[in-house]
C-alpha cells in the first residue's frame, strides 16, 4: 500500500509549500462529497453544469469524485492528506453516468468553463478509447484552446489492459498518467504506447487509502489514483515557482514533469519499455528542473529553520510581532521576576539599557522565527523602538502618544540578512537580521489602519458605500496577513508585505473597485515591465469581479512597489484595465 507522504520527494516539497490559493486546479469529475471530514478548511468551489438535465449522479460517480478530490485537496492532520490542500479547487460535476460521461460536447464544456473559471490545472477524469488515434473534434479544439491559454490538462492513460488509445491523455500539450504498483512494476492494465510517450510519464497508482462518500475511507488503485498525484504535484510545482517568484507556468512544469522522469528497468517495464511511457515520477528532479530559474533568494518554511537563506546582505521586509528572548537562564537571572509582559514593559520604561541585554525576536503566530540585532549608529534608536513597539502591542498608546488608541497587531522589519543564528532559552536556532536604522520599524493596528486609509479618500462619499469599501479592504488586509503571509525573504514577497504596510496605493485601488460594485478575486504579484537600472521592481496584481453579474468582466488594478533597497518604495499611480476572463462563472 502506497502512502502519498512516502512518494519520495513529496515530504522535500512540502517543506517549501502546501499549494498556493492563487494556483487554481479545477475538476472534471463526478460530484464529490465534500462534506467529508478531510475536506474542512480546503476551498473548494463547486460549479454545476447548467446544461445538463438534473440528473442524481450514480453511487459509483460520487465515490470516484470524493475519492480524487480528497487526493488533491485533502486537509492535512486530516483521515485523507492530499498533495496539495492549500490549492483552491473548483469541480465542474459534468459526470453523472456512464451516459455524461461519454459525451464530448458535455465534457468541452466543462473544461471551458473551469478555463474561464480561473483553473491553471485542470484535472480531467473521463476517458474515451480511441481505434483512431483521434479524439472527438469538438473536445480535440477545446483542449487545444486551453492548453493554448497556458493551461495545463492532466489525464489517466485508462486500465484498458494493454496498447490502447484513450483521450484526452493522447492529444499533445495534455500530460498522460500512466500506473505503477507498490514494487514499482508497471500494471498490466495501465495502457501504454507511443501516442502516449511523448507527453506521458507514470506514476504511483497501487492501494492509495483516501476519501469516501459518508465520512469514511477507501484504497482503489489504477491510473485514477496515479493521476491525481500527478496532478497534485504539479500544482506544487507551480505554487513553488510563484513562491520565488516566477510565473507560475504550469507548461513549464508539464515538461520539467517529463524531462525528469526516470527510466524504468527491464522487470519495472515487463520487458516492455513504452509500458512506462517517457519515464516514472521524479518528483526532486521535476522540482530541481521546475525552479531551475528562481532567483537564490529562497522562501523559508516557517516550519523548518534548516532551509537556506538568501545571501548576507540581502534585504528582507518580514511582518509579525515583536518578541524577546533571554538565551540562557543566566541573562534571565538579571531580570526580576516578571510575572506578564506588561511587567517587562515597567522594567524597560525604568531600566532603558536593558534592552541591550535582550534577544530581541520577530515572532509569527507566537513563534519566533528571526532574531533582531541592532547595528550602526542608530543601535540605541533603535532599541528604544523595539521597547516602544512591544510596548504597543501588550497595551494602547497613551494619550497623544501614537495615533492609533488600539493595541499593535503587526510590525514590519526592514532589515539584512546575515549568515549567523542564534539559540534561544527554548534550544531553537533561529537566523540573525541585521537591523541599521529605525526608520521603517513600524507598527500598526490593523483595524485602526484600514479606517485611517479609507476615511482620507471616501470623506465625500456615503456612509453606506463608505463602510463597504472599508469592510472589502479589511477583509483584503486580513488575507494577505493570513493566506499569504511569509517571511519577506524574495522580491515578490517583499513586495505584497510592503503593500500591506504602506496601504495608500491598495486603499486607492479597494475604493474605486467597490464603488464600480466589484469585489476582490485574486492576489497575485509579477515581475514588473517598469523599473529603472539597479531596480528590483514588482507589480501587485489585485484582480475583481462583479457578484451579481457573472458574464461581466472582472477587472484587474496592477500598482509597482521596488524592492531593491531594504526600504521598499512605491512609485506610479495604480492602473487598470479588464481582465483577461470574468473571474467567476
Amino acid at each position: 500500500m502506497t502512502a502519498i507522504e512516502e512518494i519520495p520527494g513529496v515530504r522535500d516539497l512540502w517543506q517549501h509549500t502546501r499549494g498556493d490559493p492563487e494556483i487554481v486546479v479545477g475538476l472534471v469529475e463526478g460530484h464529490p462529497d465534500l462534506s467529508h471530514p478531510c475536506f474542512a478548511g480546503a476551498d473548494i468551489t463547486v460549479i454545476e453544469p447548467g446544461w445538463l438535465p438534473d440528473i442524481p449522479p450514480a453511487t459509483p460517480v460520487v465515490e470516484h469524485a470524493t475519492y480524487v478530490a480528497s487526493v488533491l485537496f485533502g486537509q492535512p492532520g486530516s483521515s485523507s492528506p492530499g498533495v496539495a490542500p492549500r490549492c483552491r479547487g473548483i469541480a465542474v460535476p459534468a459526470v453523472r453516468d456512464p451516459e455524461t460521461a461519454r459525451d464530448p460536447l458535455n465534457l468541452a464544456r466543462a473544461v471551458e468553463v473551469l478555463v474561464e473559471a480561473g483553473a491553471r490545472i485542470i484535472h480531467f477524469a473521463p476517458v474515451h478509447a480511441t481505434l483512431s488515434g483521434a479524439a472527438y473534434p469538438v473536445l480535440e479544439r477545446t483542449v487545444a484552446a486551453a492548453v493554448d491559454a497556458g493551461v495545463l490538462i492532466v489525464a489517466p492513460t485508462g486500465n484498458d489492459y494493454g496498447r490502447t488509445l484513450v483521450a484526452p491523455g493522447i492529444l499533445r500539450g495534455v500530460l498522460a498518467v500512466g500506473a505503477f504498483d507498490d514494487s514499482g512494476i508497471m500494471f498490466k492494465f495501465s495502457n501504454w504506447g507511443p501516442e502516449f510517450g511523448t507527453h506521458g510519464i507514470v506514476a504511483p497508482g497501487g492501494g492509495v487509502t483516501a476519501a469516501a462518500p459518508g465520512g469514511g475511507a477507501a484504497t482503489h488503485k489504477g491510473t485514477s489514483v496515479s493521476t491525481p498525484i500527478v496532478t497534485g504535484v504539479a500544482a506544487l510545482l507551480a505554487s513553488l515557482r510563484r513562491r520565488r517568484g516566477l510565473p507560475a507556468d504550469p507548461l513549464s512544469v508539464r515538461d520539467a514533469l517529463v524531462a525528469s522522469a526516470l527510466p524504468c528497468t527491464a522487470e519495472q517495464a515487463r520487458d516492455e519499455p513504452e509500458r512506462c511511457l517517457a519515464g516514472r515520477l521524479n518528483v526532486p528532479g521535476a522540482t530541481r528542473l521546475a525552479a531551475a530559474d528562481a532567483p537564490d533568494s529562497v522562501t523559508l518554511s516557517t516550519a523548518s529553520a534548516d532551509l537556506p537563506l538568501p545571501p548576507p546582505g540581502t534585504p528582507v521586509y518580514p511582518l509579525g510581532t515583536i518578541g524577546y528572548d533571554f538565551g540562557t537562564q543566566r541573562r534571565r537571572d538579571r531580570f526580576p521576576p516578571l510575572e506578564d509582559p506588561r511587567a517587562m514593559v515597567r522594567h524597560l520604561r525604568d531600566n532603558p539599557a536593558d534592552a541591550a541585554d535582550l534577544i530581541w525576536t520577530l515572532d509569527l503566530d507566537l513563534a519566533p522565527v528571526y532574531a533582531i540585532r541592532p547595528t550602526g549608529t542608530h543601535v540605541a534608536e533603535i532599541h528604544r523602538r523595539l521597547v516602544r513597539l512591544f510596548e504597543y502591542q501588550v497595551t494602547p498608546p497613551g494619550p497623544g502618544s501614537d495615533p492609533s488608541p488600539t493595541p499593535f497587531d503587526r510590525c514590519s522589519l526592514p532589515a539584512r540578512v546575515t549568515s549567523e543564528l542564534t539559540t534561544l532559552r527554548s534550544g531553537r536556532a533561529v537566523p540573525i537580521l541585521d537591523v541599521g536604522h529605525a526608520r521603517g520599524l513600524s507598527g500598526w493596528n490593523t483595524e485602526y489602519l484600514s479606517k485611517q486609509a479609507i476615511d482620507r479618500l471616501t470623506a465625500t462619499m456615503p456612509v453606506e458605500l463608505r463602510e463597504r469599501i472599508l469592510r472589502e479592504f479589511r477583509a483584503f488586509l486580513d488575507r494577505a496577513y493570513a493566506d499569504r503571509r511569509n517571511l519577506g525573504l524574495s522580491s515578490p514577497e517583499r513586495a505584497l508585505n510592503y503593500a500591506v504596510t504602506n496601504v495608500m496605493q491598495a486603499a486607492t485601488v479597494f475604493t474605486a473597485a467597490t464603488s464600480e460594485h466589484l469585489v476582490l478575486d485574486a492576489i497575485s504579484v509579477s515581475r514588473s515591465p517598469y523599473g529603472r537600472v539597479d531596480s528590483d521592481c514588482w507589480d501587485i496584481e489585485l484582480r475583481f469581479f462583479d457578484p451579481a453579474e457573472n458574464t461581466r468582466a472582472g477587472k484587474e488594478w496592477r500598482f509597482t512597489i521596488d524592492v531593491a533597497d531594504v526600504h521598499p518604495i512605491t512609485f506610479g499611480k495604480p492602473k487598470a484595465w479588464p481582465a483577461r476572463t470574468s473571474a467567476r462563472v
